[in-house]
C-alpha cells in the first residue's frame, strides 16, 4: 500500500506542477529488473527489484528528488556462496524502501549540493563501462563494502553530497569533475524503529565521508577517491579507476583500492575489464581478485546487454568464482524494462 500511495502521490504533484508551471519539468521514472539465477550446485534463485523516481521542481533552482526500491527474491540468501555477491540485486525482500529523497540545489551550472536521504550507489562507481557489469564488486568495491555498514544498496543514510563540474555544459562530459559526501556512518532501510533511515547518529552510527577527483577526456575516463570511516578511530580506504577509450566500440578498464583498517574484513581488490560495442549490443568482460581475511577469491564475469525493445533489454551473464582453491559457476539471465 505505501507502494502504491507514493506514486500516486508522486503523479498527482507532478501532474498539478506541470499545470501551473509548463517551463518547469518534472522527471519520473521507473525501472524493473528481473533476474534468472542458477549456479552448478544446483541452486535456483529469481531476484526482482523495482526503482521508481521523481524529481519535482520547486524553483529554477531547487528541486526535490526522491527514488524507491523494491526488492524481492525466492531464495533466503544469495546462491552464489561467494564473498563479493555476484548479483548487484540480491537484496532479500524488501517490500518498500527510499534510496533517494531530498533537497537539490543547481547552485549555478558547475556547482550542485544535495541534503537528505542519500546512498553511495547514486554518485560513486557509476560510470559507463563499470555500469554494464552485474556483479557487485563493479559497483563498489569490497574494500569499502565489506568493511563498513555504510549507505550502500539496499540500505541509505542521511547525508549532504556535494558536486562540482568544470564544463557548464549539461551535455559536455569532457573535464573534470569533483563530489564529496557525508553521511550517517550506518545505514538502514526501514520507517520507523531505531534501524530506520532518518536515524542521524554519529556517536553510535559513525561518520562515513567520500571524495573523488575524476578526469573525462576523448571517452576515456579516470577517476581517484578515497572513503573514510570515523568510529573509535579513523580508517581510509583509496581507490584508483581508470576508463581507457581505445576505440568508438572498445574501452579497457581497470581499478584498484586497499583499505588501511588493521581489522578490515576485505583489504585489497584489484580488477580490469574491457568492454565492446557490436552493433546495439554491448559484451563485456570483467575479472577481479579480493583479498578477504577468510582468504583470496578471483571472480570473472562474461555478459552480453542486447536491446530487444525500445524500453527492453536482456543481459545473459556467466559468472565463474573461485574461493579458498574452490571453483563455483553461476549463470543468470537478466530481464530489465526501463521508462
Amino acid at each position: 500500500m505505501k507502494f502504491i500511495f507514493l506514486v500516486a502521490c508522486c503523479l498527482c504533484i507532478a501532474n498539478v506542477m506541470a499545470q501551473n508551471d509548463d517551463t518547469r519539468k518534472v522527471e519520473l521514472g521507473a525501472e524493473l529488473t528481473s533476474e534468472l539465477q542458477a549456479t552448478d550446485k544446483g541452486n535456483y534463485n529469481f531476484a526482482n527489484l523495482l526503482r521508481l523516481e521523481v524529481s519535482l521542481p520547486i524553483s529554477s533552482s531547487i528541486s526535490i528528488d526522491a527514488a524507491s526500491i523494491s526488492a524481492y527474491m525466492t531464495a533466503d540468501e544469495s546462491i552464489g556462496g561467494d564473498m563479493q555477491t555476484f548479483s548487484n540485486i540480491d537484496a532479500g525482500t524488501i517490500p518498500f524502501t527510499l534510496s533517494i529523497c531530498n533537497v537539490a540545489w543547481q547552485i549555478d551550472d558547475r556547482h550542485t549540493f544535495y541534503a537528505g536521504i542519500r546512498n553511495m550507489n547514486v554518485d560513486y562507481f557509476t560510470s559507463p563501462a563499470t555500469s554494464l557489469f552485474t556483479n557487485s564488486s563493479c559497483g563498489i568495491y569490497p574494500t569499502i563494502s565489506a568493511n563498513y555498514p555504510i549507505a550502500n544498496y539496499p540500505v541509505a543514510s542521511v547525508g549532504i553530497h556535494y558536486r562540482y563540474r568544470s564544463t557548464s555544459s549539461l551535455t559536455e562530459r569532457d573535464g573534470v569533475g569533483i563530489q564529496a559526501s557525508l553521511y550517517n556512518g550506518t545505514g538502514y532501510n526501514r520507517f520507523t524503529g531505531r534501524d530506520n533511515i532518518f536515524r542521524f547518529c554519529p556517536e553510535d552510527d559513525g561518520i562515513f565521508g567520500l571524495t573523488e577527483v575524476t578526469y573525462t577526456r576523448g571517452g576515456s575516463f579516470y577517476s581517484l577517491g578515497n572513503a573514510l570511516y570515523c568510529k573509535d578511530g579513523v580508517s581510509a580506504t583509496p581507490w584508483l579507476y581508470t576508463e581507457q577509450s581505445i576505440s568508438r566500440s572498445l574501452t579497457l578498464l581497470a581499478g584498484y583500492s586497499h583499505a588501511f583498517s588493521a581489522d578490515a574484513v576485505c583489504k585489497d581488490f584489484i580488477g580490469c575489464g574491457i568492454t565492446y560495442q557490436l552493433g546495439r549490443c554491448q559484451l563485456g568482460a570483467f575479472t577481479d581478485y579480493a583479498h578477504f581475511a577468510e582468504g583470496d577469491e578471483y571472480a570473472t564475469e562474461l555478459t552480453c546487454k542486447i536491446p530487444i525493445f525500445q524500453h527492453m533489454d536482456i543481459q545473459p551473464t556467466t559468472h565463474l568464482i573461485a574461493f579458498d582453491g574452490r571453483l563455483h559457476c553461476a549463470a543468470t539471465l537478466r530481464m530489465i524494462l526501463s521508462f
